[in-house]
């Protein structure tokens, strides 16, 4: 068995640089666009957003929204769970979109 063994691994050795193929022309080198040329950014931060309204929603159903939903009536109290989820909410959608001005005075 350990014959068979070394006999497959010396085959497989010298085997393996013979399966690549040459190439016969020299191929032009591509250069890839900017990351600020391409919709990625965009891309990126819609992402961010999604993320955390979707495990707002997950965690907190429709009520976890009071500010956008107005479910909210006067002089009613709001869940620190839910403040807490909503302040994270405006900090992502904040900070996204100061990365997406950022990015609009880069290009131009």
């Amino acid at each position: 068995m350990r014959k068979l063994l070394i006999t497959a691994v010396v085959a497989l050795v010298g085997v393996l640089p013979m399966a690549g193929h040459a190439q016969t022309q020299a191929q032009a080198p591509t250069v890839a666009k900017p990351v600020s040329e391409t919709p990625y950014p965009y891309v990126v931060g819609l992402g961010a957003i999604a993320g955390i309204v979707a495990s707002q929603y997950i965690l907190f159903g429709p009520a976890g929204f009071p500010f956008f939903a107005s479910t909210v009536t006067p002089g009613a109290a709001i869940a620190p769970e839910i403040s807490v989820g909503v302040s994270r909410m405006f900090a992502i959608t904040s900070s996204v979109t100061g990365a997406w001005i950022a990015n609009w005075f880069y290009d131009h």
